[in-house]
């Protein structure tokens, strides 16, 4: 992880998961996304969809603990998640495609535009960078399912600046 480009991507990435400014990621962090993105979707805490969003966030957190917590505090700290930010690529991959699917309200395997501007609101975007990723959409707006769940993990592994995952979530 000498790649300069990658390790301010990666702060920037610790940045939008510490939702409480304290420094570091914790399972309330988490937990936050995820109840952010219910409440973006317009999902019921008994749906389906909810369900399996909130089993995989808790999966994924205890993944990433196993992973990157090396003191064990239940806290990941700016250093931990350096360390073990490939780790968050494969314990993502369930938690990023319950979040796709919950926000493919329609279940079409595309997610429109307003479906699209949710989940990165969810995820803490601002309005420049909902911009930003408009303009890397088809005609209507519209990206396919299987092109967000792989851009949102390569968010946590992917070195080139120039990736899907870099101008979908901000400059960093």
């Amino acid at each position: 992880m000498d790649n300069e480009f990658f390790q301010r991507k990666v702060q920037a990435r610790l940045a939008g998961f510490d939702l409480d400014r304290d420094g570091v990621i914790t399972q309330a962090d988490v937990d936050t996304v995820t109840d952010r993105a219910l409440g973006a979707y317009g999902l019921t805490a008994t749906s389906p969809q909810a369900k399996a969003l909130k089993a995989a966030a808790g999966t994924f957190w205890r993944q990433v603990a196993a992973q990157a917590d090396g003191d064990r505090d239940g806290k990941i700290c700016q250093e931990e998640f350096f360390l073990a930010a490939s780790a968050f690529q494969q314990a993502a991959q369930p938690w990023v495609r319950a979040l796709v699917a919950a926000a493919d309200t329609d279940g079409d395997g595309w997610l429109t535009a307003q479906e699209s501007r949710s989940i990165l609101r969810a995820l803490g975007a601002d309005e420049a960078t909902l911009d930003q990723a408009a303009q890397h959409t088809a005609s209507d707006g519209s990206v396919a399912v299987a092109n967000v769940q792989k851009t949102a993990l390569g968010l946590f592994a992917d070195h080139k600046p120039y990736a899907p995952a870099t101008w979908s979530f901000g400059t960093f």
